[in-house]
């Protein structure tokens, strides 16, 4: 059992690429390669070949181990969160997403040992159930599992306003949002759409966040592309403190003549247009959990949309 459950998490260890330069959105990044079918069957032929045991054939070894190591991949599709999965990989490098996806994104690393890490193990162990149920192999614990499972799932994949509720007390959510914001706007935002498109839908949002490299998850450039200044906070057309930016970040923009209340058209003149830009409608005052509502662009088009639980 633990080391098939091991196996399942083994293309998760792509993220030891972070450290390396590595880009999220690199063919060997977070969710790319690792993730994808081909990656699956090659494993599993590996494992096949030198796992020797008298209680299951190869072909039968080969077959379960490319199920459970696929599996990831197809999973992560569901999540609502990050860039989508490189399934087809190395035939194509087009990251895919599910067309539902109930199940919450988990923090990166030692983030997952955090209420909200708490939140998404709770949410997965609910939405899986039934498969713990079958396991156990009695019927009168699978039966209560089953019926656990069916109100849990209800209020974990609803956007019933009691699920909103019971998620929002058992957090203490204080959510500020734009003037202007509507929840069913936001949802209908969709990856490809122009930046104007968005603006003309959901309003102005709080916070603009401008990146002067290639956004990806991980938040850092690739290594030898770091900008004089990566990223700069405006609102209400003016640079505003990012309490999120590293000290060494912030000095960096300092140097670079990047300075607090400076007018966005003077960063635009010192850096030149940003490569992208990510739009936060919602915030969470002190270091309350509220309801991240994030857009970001790329090229002038929407390229990830993130709804999910942050921490302010």
């Amino acid at each position: 059992m633990l080391g098939w459950a091991a196996l399942a998490m083994l293309p998760d260890l792509d993220v030891i690429g972070f450290a390396f330069g590595v880009r999220y959105a690199d063919p060997w990044g977070h969710r790319g390669a690792a993730h994808s079918l081909m990656f699956a069957l090659a494993i599993a032929a590996a494992i096949a070949s030198v796992v020797r045991t008298a209680h299951v054939s190869r072909r039968r070894l080969f077959g379960l181990a490319a199920l459970v190591l696929a599996s990831h991949g197809l999973l992560d599709a569901l999540t609502d969160g990050g860039l989508g999965i490189a399934l087809l990989w190395p035939f194509n490098l087009t990251r895919y997403f599910a067309p539902w996806r109930p199940i919450p994104v988990a923090p990166i690393g030692l983030a997952f040992f955090s209420p909200y890490g708490l939140f998404v193990s709770l949410t997965e162990l609910a939405l899986f159930a039934p498969v713990f149920a079958f396991a156990t192999g009695w019927p009168r614990i699978r039966s209560i599992f089953v019926t656990v499972w069916a109100v849990a799932a209800w209020l974990i994949v609803s956007t019933d306003p009691i699920r909103e509720r019971v998620v929002s007390v058992a957090l203490r959510e204080n959510t500020q949002y734009a003037a202007g914001f509507s929840e069913a706007t936001f949802k209908n935002i969709e990856p490809g759409a122009p930046v104007a498109v968005v603006q003309a839908a959901n309003g102005q949002p709080l916070e603009e966040v401008w990146l002067f490299f290639a956004p990806d998850e991980s938040g850092e450039p690739a290594e030898g592309r770091m900008p004089p200044c990566p990223t700069v906070a405006i609102e209400a057309d003016r640079v505003v403190a990012d309490p999120r930016m590293r000290d060494s970040v912030a000095a960096m923009c300092e140097r670079a003549g990047v300075r607090t209340g400076m007018p966005a058209d003077a960063v635009k003149a010192l850096l030149g247009p940003p490569v992208g830009m990510c739009w936060s409608y919602t915030r969470g005052p002190s270091r309350a959990y509220y309801r991240a509502r994030v857009v970001c662009f790329e090229s002038g088009k929407v390229f990830e949309v993130m709804r999910r639980w942050e921490r302010g």
